[in-house]
């Protein structure tokens, strides 16, 4: 099924280091080519954290941080919204899952466990589900969020060159993320994806 390849990508949580793979030029860069050709940049203020991201196996994972504390730089741009977003690509292009497909899925038990951060579909709720053309936006909670973090978490799915991308948006306890924020932020993500990949 079509789904299963949805399971695979959202359960790609833990990240490991960068071990190469990149074509990374800079310090703080604000994007990078995966070795599928694929272009990850970041949005106003994100920029790609090369130490916690990798681009080896079936999906690749690119940490997006603010551009001034990756390059310890205070004068570096930031986003306005604090936190940290990761773009899971899928390495293979190949048939991906509908958005109505996806969102029938992750309202299952299996989708929810897909999404839990220890795999465990009783640990998150989803909040909103919205479809947008070829994008399903998703909005949950997980109970089990890495220290320091929300429980909230905000995502886009989609298909960008027949493969299938998860954009995930993490905010900080001390600072939670409007929904207002966590839509705007996701929406810029998507669009710059899709520029640096246009053509």
């Amino acid at each position: 099924m079509r789904t299963s390849k949805a399971a695979l990508l959202l359960a790609v949580l833990a990240v490991a280091g960068c071990d190469g793979g990149f074509n990374v030029t800079r310090t703080a860069p604000e994007r990078i080519s995966l070795p599928d050709g694929t272009v990850v940049a970041g949005a106003q203020g994100w920029c790609v954290d090369t130490s916690s991201s990798r681009a080896k196996g079936t999906t690749a994972v690119v940490v997006l941080g603010s551009c001034a504390a990756i390059a310890r730089n205070a004068l570096a741009p930031r986003p306005e919204v604090p936190g940290v977003v990761t773009v899971s690509v899928e390495s293979e292009a190949g048939p991906s899952p509908t958005t109505e497909e996806l969102e029938t899925f992750l309202l299952t038990a299996q989708g929810r466990a897909a999404l839990a951060r220890d795999g465990r579909s009783s640990s998150v709720q989803i909040l909103e589900t919205r479809r947008e053309d070829d994008l399903l936006y998703l909005h949950s909670q997980d109970r089990n969020a890495a220290p320091g973090a929300a429980h909230d978490t905000w995502r886009a799915l989609f298909d960008l060159d027949g493969r299938f991308v998860s954009v995930s948006l993490f905010g900080k306890m001390d600072r939670p993320i409007a929904r207002s924020e966590g839509l705007a932020t996701l929406e810029a993500q998507v669009d710059q994806l899709k520029a640096a990949n246009d053509g």
